[in-house]
């Protein structure tokens, strides 16, 4: 027998018992109270504050069909996985605003707009063609000294060749830029001519050093145009006057 039978059976013998003096008293107004007006009288109602018009079991209370302790009348997400968080409406709780619910989100916390998995983990950034840095151009710059004026070099250049010869080694290419750079005492033509002829000097070194032809060196004369000091210092200028070995491929 179920409670809404059995509510109906007390009351029927509670009737009985006032009409035929079974109390063993004077009969009495027997008052039928059923605040929420589910069927189920407040003496037996669980929950005796239903919303009027709810589907109510047994108990009086509403019904929970997926158990997120929300009644169905009140839910607005009725159909909620099992063991996830739910808000007041019955719905997912989603704190960090991922589209992962509370209950299954590994990754609490996650930064706004960031993309994340089935788990609510950041998923690993994938570099593509067009987002990929473009590498870095493999070159070396040689502090170089020569003679004033001209493209002769001075003694005691051997260890700046030496590094030159070990960088050319460690990248076989098929051709090497060489480019020759001063800084910006004398006329502009000049020290173009100038540098030309010192990255050439330095082509020259290298082809012997290494036994390539010179046709695999490509020789640029840059002047005084890319300083990469200032040309009023004496140690400006000092890093103006040099010679740079570039890997054509990365040009």
């Amino acid at each position: 027998m179920n409670a809404r039978n059995l509510s109906i059976v007390l009351l029927l013998a509670m009737l009985l018992g006032q009409l035929t003096g079974c109390s063993g008293g004077q009969p009495r107004q027997v008052a039928i109270v059923d605040s929420d007006g589910d069927g189920i009288i407040d003496a037996l109602d669980r929950c005796p504050e239903s919303a009027f018009g709810a589907r109510v079991d047994s108990y009086g209370c509403s019904d929970d069909a997926d158990g997120d302790g929300v009644f169905d009348s009140l839910d607005r997400c009725p159909e909620t996985p099992r063991g996830v968080l739910v808000d007041l409406a019955g719905c997912l709780r989603d704190s960090d605003g991922d589209g992962v619910a509370d209950g299954l989100d590994r990754c609490a916390g996650t930064d706004a707009g960031v993309a994340v998995g089935a788990d609510g983990c950041p998923r690993p950034t994938v570099a593509t063609q067009d987002s990929a840095p473009e590498p870095a151009p493999v070159r070396l710059e040689l502090d170089l000294h020569f003679a004033t004026g001209t493209c002769r070099l001075l003694p005691g250049n051997e260890a700046v060749l030496a590094r030159g010869e070990k960088f050319l080694r460690r990248h076989p290419v098929t051709r090497v830029v060489v480019e020759g750079h001063t800084d910006s005492v004398g006329p502009a033509a000049w020290n173009r001519t100038l540098s030309w002829k010192r990255a050439e000097t330095v082509a020259a070194i290298m082809c012997r050093k290494l036994g390539l032809p010179l046709e695999k060196f490509e020789i640029i004369g840059y002047g005084e145009s890319r300083p990469v000091a200032d040309n009023a210092t004496q140690a400006g200028r000092e890093r103006n006057r040099r010679v740079v070995l570039r890997l054509a491929e990365t040009r």
